[in-house]
């Protein structure tokens, strides 16, 4: 039985995630059952209803809870893993699949920032550059800056998709920030990367943009993957 609240902040659908998590972790739910009521999770945890059904979606996404039409939400059953991925859970799996779409899309991103960029959103990535040098400390505040420049290069291509897409990619890396930013150890490699994007952006060079972002994303995926399969 889940019998704990939710502390309030900027972010109460993670702190829904997390309980949850913790709730199939202990054994609470098990695979295959059904999740508590709306009504009986919103009184839980106090939280309304929007907060929850973001925290569903959250789950949903790292392939821990599935909706069937009609019946309610359940616990998956994790799937029998790859031969070569035979250590990563369900969760891991959820995260490097993440990363092998941000391999796609970042690039575009970057590329349609780069033709696109006004003089207001350059300011507001150097801003974010900027701050991030303050913060790359603890993991949840390197997850918040990688958040926000990469927020800042999708609302540069001025397309809302970019934006809505950059938006879920980032519910998902939020709600698992510490595993992600503690494996991703190379902090100044973290900056100089979103340097590297930041410059071609700033001279409208759609290749180098293109490319400084693959780059990127292609050291993170490789180096997810690695840590991941070490566990």
């Amino acid at each position: 039985m889940i019998e704990t609240h939710v502390s309030r902040g900027t972010r109460i659908y993670e702190k829904v995630v997390e309980k949850l998590k913790e709730s199939i972790s202990r054994g609470d739910i098990l695979p295959g059952d059904p999740l508590p009521s709306e009504r009986q999770l919103m009184d839980d945890f106090g939280v309304s209803r929007s907060s929850l059904r973001e925290a569903f979606r959250v789950m949903e996404l790292l392939g821990l809870i599935e909706s069937v039409p009609g019946k309610g939400r359940f616990v998956r059953h994790p799937k029998s893993p790859a031969e070569d991925e035979k250590n990563i859970r369900l969760e891991d799996s959820a995260v490097l699949e993440l990363m092998e779409a941000r391999r796609i899309l970042d690039p575009a991103i970057a590329a349609e920032s780069a033709m696109r960029a006004t003089s207001s959103d350059l300011t507001r990535m150097l801003r974010v550059l900027t701050a991030t040098e303050k913060r790359l400390g603890a993991p949840n505040l390197r997850a918040q800056a990688d958040f926000d420049f990469h927020l800042a290069l999708a609302e540069a291509t001025h397309n809302f998709v970019f934006v809505n897409i950059t938006r879920m990619n980032f519910d998902l890396i939020m709600a698992t920030h510490d595993k992600i930013y503690n494996l991703l150890e190379d902090k100044d490699a973290f900056l100089l990367e979103h340097r590297s994007i930041y410059e071609a952006i700033l001279v409208h060079n759609v290749e180098l943009a293109r490319e400084a972002a693959a780059n990127h994303i292609d050291r993170i995926y490789k180096t997810l993957h690695r840590g991941i399969a070490a566990q």
